[in-house]
């Protein structure tokens, strides 16, 4: 189930990927790594940043537990849990909303303090900001339907959600081109509230076949929405530690040279690749199956569960990790480098994906484990890795990123200087890296999260599962660094970006599962059998 579930996700992520790629593509020949692109992807991250602390992030981590123990009572109860949210989560969203629309201007120089040296930039990101505000509400809905319809075994809707939501924006893009850039990226942002009342809409049927309705109640009082609020609160921290750390990325790239919020945009919408067709739909699936073990006691299951998702999380993205890293300059130029988006950025883009694409590994497993603690009902520990694992992030952020441009006067960035001086005192010596600093940061944060989630697993919940999970790590990471280096100078046989990933991705798959066949891989021989598997019942025709 565990394995089935994450390859219909995953299916349907990797749809959803190459249209977000479409997207982002037309966005950067539209935009480039200009002033507008950086004010629109500000603007943008304010309801995703949102969407993680309050939805993704909080309210499902805390709802999946709570939905299905009363899903385990029957439909009736999970369709009354369900409607309870639904109604708390509108009366959270709703006047975040009307607030963020407000204030407008408080959250752009909270959210980019940078963007006051340029008039112009500032005003146009409050505007943008103003626009896609709303989109939290739909966003957050979706996210916890999707997590209802998971629990009840139906997967795929969310990444069914997304597929809506970059046709909508790849329409946004098109109809904006032939506008100037200030009016392009005001359609960009309209496209953005649109999409996410297609997704919403989405929902309906696969909420009618689970037997599920849309429809909330307003009953913010009653038991199961205590217990979820009582789950949410410390899981706002602790199951958001990524999107954090891209929060304080952007405050400090704002303090940057101009285009360098373009560039760690553009190179995290690479690195999340991998996450998001794997990573993301495997937690998905993850976490109602612990949530169920946990629930009828099942610690063998339990556990089992935990240690195949990390089993397959090295499997799949240590050696796509290590092709990031390769193919990190020919990835970026065959995506986004035409129209405003000029080699100068490819480069800058492409230095900031590699310093990504180190963490990736330690993101995904990080986020496997801690839906472990989740389902055992356990949101403090996360909260407090998360909290640690911030405080990293900030450290070497300003360690790395060298310094800061902007010359104003504000407390925040005079305190920033006083820190950087103080931690220049120290550290003596540490290049400065600028932008890539700053994603080197990240995932140097990653790495301390999962060290403190594995130190806290042993502690919290029982023995980790080591003996399964390290000779596949193991494994997977021996044969992914013979992959990148037989690719690494293939890749500089040719000049051409599509033919340097054509062949880097043929043969780096080619290495790399030999060298897995050759030392016997259990991951390699599970996933032959699951292929051979479903073509066996789409010959067939066998349910």
């Amino acid at each position: 189930m565990l394995l089935r579930g994450t390859a219909i996700v995953s299916a349907l992520t990797l749809l959803s990927r190459i249209l977000g790629f479409i997207r982002d593509l037309l966005v950067a020949r539209l935009l480039g790594a200009s002033m507008f692109a950086d004010a629109f992807f500000v603007a943008f991250r304010i309801p995703n940043l949102l969407r993680s602390f309050i939805a993704e992030g909080a309210l499902t981590s805390a709802f999946v537990p709570v939905f299905s123990s009363s899903l385990s009572h029957g439909r009736p109860s999970a369709q009354a849990t369900l409607s309870r949210i639904s109604g708390f989560l509108l009366c959270l969203t709703l006047p975040i909303t009307a607030l963020g629309i407000l204030f407008a201007p408080e959250v752009i120089h909270f959210m980019a303090p940078g963007f006051s040296a340029d008039d112009e930039k500032l005003a146009l990101a409050i505007s943008l900001t103003r626009w896609m505000m709303p989109y939290i509400v739909c966003v957050s809905l979706i996210a916890l339907l999707n997590s209802a319809l998971n629990a009840c075994g139906i997967f795929g809707a969310s990444a069914s959600a997304q597929i809506i939501m970059n046709i909508v924006l790849i329409l946004g893009a098109l109809c904006a081109s032939p506008f100037l850039p200030h009016t392009a990226t005001l359609l960009l942002a309209i496209s953005v509230l649109v999409g996410g009342i297609a997704q919403l809409v989405a929902q309906i049927p696969a909420c009618r076949r689970a037997g599920l309705s849309c429809f909330p109640t307003f009953n913010i009082f009653s038991t199961d929405v205590g217990e979820v609020i009582k789950l949410m609160l410390p899981a706002t921290i602790g199951a958001s530690v990524y999107q954090l750390s891209i929060f304080f990325s952007t405050i400090l790239a704002s303090f940057l040279a101009e285009g360098s919020v373009s560039w760690l945009f553009y190179a995290d919408r690479v690195a999340q690749f991998p996450i998001g067709i794997f990573s993301i739909a495997l937690a998905s699936v993850l976490l109602p199956a612990l949530s169920r073990t946990s629930a009828s006691a099942n610690s063998v299951e339990f556990t089992s569960n935990l240690a195949n998702s990390i089993r397959y999380t090295s499997f799949i993205i240590i050696p796509m990790s290590a092709g990031i890293w390769v193919l990190s300059l020919p990835i970026v130029r065959l995506l986004f480098e035409r129209g405003e988006f000029s080699f100068e950025s490819s480069i800058r883009t492409s230095q900031a994906l590699q310093a990504l694409a180190l963490g990736l590994w330690a993101t995904s497993c990080h986020s496997m484990i801690v839906r472990a603690f989740i389902a055992k009902k356990d949101t403090i520990t996360p909260t407090a890795i998360g909290a640690c694992s911030l405080i990293v992030s900030l450290f070497f952020s300003l360690l790395l990123m060298g310094p800061i441009l902007y010359a104003g006067d504000s407390s925040l960035v005079i305190f920033l200087q006083k820190s950087q001086r103080s931690l220049e005192n120290y550290f003596p010596g540490v290049p400065s890296l600028g932008h890539v600093g700053l994603a080197l940061a990240s995932s140097l944060s990653a790495f301390s999260s999962l060290a403190l989630v594995l130190l806290f697993f042993g502690i919290r919940i029982g023995q980790f599962p080591w003996s399964t999970v390290l000779p596949s790590t193991l494994l997977s990471l021996a044969s992914a660094v013979v992959m990148a280096c037989i690719l690494q100078p293939l890749v500089g046989l040719v000049t051409v970006p599509w033919l340097q990933c054509l062949i880097a991705v043929s043969a780096g798959s080619l290495v790399y599962i030999g060298s897995l066949f050759l030392a016997g891989s259990r991951e390699l021989a599970e996933t032959s059998h699951l292929v051979c598997s479903f073509l066996q019942r789409s010959t067939t025709g066998s349910p």
